[in-house]
């Protein structure tokens, strides 16, 4: 294995650091990966062409079997063929027959579901897939505009044309709803390793533009909710490798060669391009993500609900709009229902989980609570509209999916999580599944999802489940041994982290126990969890802290808890309660797509929104999205 160099506040210029990550990737050219990480594993041969060394044939061959195959996420390897392609074509260690194999597979691949030969049993619709295909479509076309593609017949003054239509309206839409694979620590690596394609090679100035305009928002709002190189937000769509401890997240490379924090742990689709790209981070992004001299508060809003849809100038019956649809990934809401079936029919398209079995689940529990179904709008792919509120302090971070679909089915959403340390962080779930691959998973994602609300440093997460649940509790992820003190009070673990601490409280109907040195289980179809957070500077003492805590007041009555908090004072919640702070309604929903010390900018109502604008002391940095198409 490779060690790993932690920076926990920022180090190195960014030259320095993007050799470093190069050699990095040298380095982990040499180990061996198995799985889906091998058809990949050929991004570190792009850091060993940047390094003028020679590469090894065997994983950029194994990465062209990828694309031919047309498996699911063989678009990512698709955009790094063609980053290879683009940057070092002419190296010498690039042998003639293997650059003519990848320009033979580039032009066999099928671009979109709309061609007419290949099946479609990949995901193309994802936020992340579409403007993947899009990008690898465009320097596709640019790159053999007199050839014809084999499995379109078209050729590539078509495929340019048809590609620059979908990336402006996929750029449109992130303009307008943002990202609904909310700040997740996976797939903003995949928009990365498309956006910094198109930034480097499209022929087109305002695709460039605009490619840019977005690897700084992605940038701005990792910034903003990275603490110490942690991504230690709540996320849209991630997985256990990238939660369990922060030590895989997908992003940490990203962090560390952007903000100086953080640690590498891989080839990461969206670093190798950055490493190789002429993009430059603004400073002011950078001094952003290593601002922790006081408390913050960041609020935002992200993605759309479908019944906004007709205020949104988009149609429910229009193709061409589903793939906004698609992207939320709200399939079944009545509103689109019939739309989605016909995508499907027309396009041969699958979805790879049956999940009938959980919706009829839910809709019979419905009836048996309240006599009726009251909600079809249960799609566990689901990412529509999130209100995000993350408190950022010196010693801690937490964030939280505010009252985000709660007793509806989850897939991949992350709701909360506390971060004190790069191994120091605490979140609660639901279990879907107990196998690894399912979506979700013992540990990521929900079964059903909670609702969880955040008032700065206080969060509350209830859990209710239908009663015939394969899974009946909630369960903490809780590592003791990424602590340096633990403490039980009562129904209290009370921890420390250097100077910040963590208080989670923890109720079931049969009791809360340990199952492991990382697991905190709470049995029952409804559970509380509560979570207060608190550093030396506010508390002198760690011991302070705990007897505050152990001491405060707290009770259920019914299916609502009041918790005298020692620093928020009466804090009210309920399954159907709002929240009420101190005797005051706390809204959870923010009319802004950011709303903190740097910015304060409305969600956009039309294509051409008013320029962004981040201010940090004297620096700004203003991203004019109005398009200039």
């Amino acid at each position: 294995m490779i060690p790993d160099d932690y920076w926990p506040t920022p180090r190195g210029t960014f030259e320095e650091r993007r050799r470093q990550y190069l050699a990095y990737c040298v380095a982990e050219s040499q180990q061996k990966r198995t799985g889906f990480g091998s058809r990949l594993a050929f991004f570190s041969q792009i850091a060993r062409l940047e390094l003028d060394l020679p590469v090894d044939e065997t994983p950029i061959r194994e990465g062209i079997a990828y694309v031919d195959s047309r498996d699911d996420c063989c678009d990512f390897a698709a955009a790094g063929l063609l980053r290879m392609l683009y940057l070092y074509d002419t190296s010498p260690h690039l042998a003639p027959d293997l650059t003519a194999e990848i320009e033979r597979c580039l032009l066999d691949f099928k671009y979109w579901w709309d061609e007419p030969r290949g099946d479609n049993h990949r995901c193309y619709h994802t936020e992340n897939h579409q403007i993947i295909f899009h990008a690898d479509e465009l320097l596709a076309g640019q790159r053999f505009r007199d050839h014809t593609f084999s499995n379109s017949g078209k050729d590539g003054i078509y495929h340019i044309d048809h590609a620059l239509h979908l990336i402006r309206r996929w750029f449109d839409f992130r303009v307008r709803f943002g990202y609904s694979e909310w700040l997740s620590n996976c797939y903003f690596e995949e928009d990365l390793l498309a956006l910094v394609n198109l930034h480097d090679f499209a022929e087109d100035a305002e695709v460039r533009r605009q490619a840019k305009l977005q690897i700084d928002v992605l940038l701005y709002e990792m910034a903003l909710h990275t603490y110490r190189g942690v991504f230690g937000s709540t996320h849209g769509r991630s997985y256990p490798r990238f939660i369990l401890g922060a030590r895989g997240e997908g992003s940490a490379s990203t962090a560390k060669l952007m903000f100086g924090m953080g640690l590498f742990n891989h080839a990461s689709l969206g670093t190798v391009p950055l490493a190789t790209s002429t993009y430059r981070c603004p400073q002011i992004l950078a001094d952003i993500a290593a601002d922790l001299d006081a408390p913050m508060l960041f609020r935002e809003q992200h993605s759309l609900n479908m019944e906004d849809v007709p205020g949104c100038g988009l149609a429910y019956d229009s193709l061409e709009d589903g793939h906004l649809y698609w992207s939320v990934q709200d399939y079944t809401h009545p509103t689109i229902y019939d739309l989605a079936q016909e995508t499907r029919r027309l396009r041969e398209i699958m979805l790879y989980e049956d999940y009938q079995a959980r919706y009829d689940q839910v809709l019979n529990w419905q009836e048996q609570e309240f006599g009726e179904v009251v909600d079809r709008d249960i799609d566990c792919h689901a990412m529509t509209e999130v209100h995000i509120q993350t408190y950022r302090t010196p010693d801690y971070l937490l964030s939280c999916a505010q009252d985000y679909r709660p007793a509806k089915p989850g897939y991949q959403q992350h709701i909360w999580q506390a971060t004190l340390g790069i191994d120091a962080v605490v979140f609660t779930n639901h279990p879907g599944s107990d196998d690894e691959m399912s979506r979700p998973n013992y540990w990521a994602g929900n079964g059903i999802l909670p609702r969880a609300v955040q008032h700065e440093n206080v969060l509350i997460c209830l859990y209710h489940l239908p009663p015939d649940d394969a899974f009946p509790f909630s369960h903490a992820y809780f590592p003791r041994a990424a602590f340096d003190e633990v403490v039980e009070r009562g129904a209290w673990v009370i921890a420390r982290k250097d100077a910040g601490y963590l208080a989670l409280y923890a109720r079931g109907l049969d009791g809360v126990r340990w199952i492991d040195d990382r697991e905190l289980r709470a049995e029952g179809a409804d559970t509380l969890w509560v979570v207060e957070m608190g550093r030396q500077a506010d508390w002198g003492s760690f011991e302070a802290f705990v007897e505050a805590i152990a001491s405060s007041e707290i009770g259920c009555e019914g299916p609502a808890v009041r918790y005298v908090s020692p620093s928020q004072g009466e804090v009210r919640f309920g399954r159907r309660d709002p929240l009420v702070i101190a005797g005051e309604e706390v809204p959870l929903r923010v009319p802004w797509r950011y709303d903190n010390p740097y910015c304060r900018y409305a969600v956009p109502e039309s294509s051409t929104p008013p320029p962004c604008a981040i201010r940090r002391g004297d620096d700004e940095l203003v991203l004019d999205f109005a398009p200039r198409w």
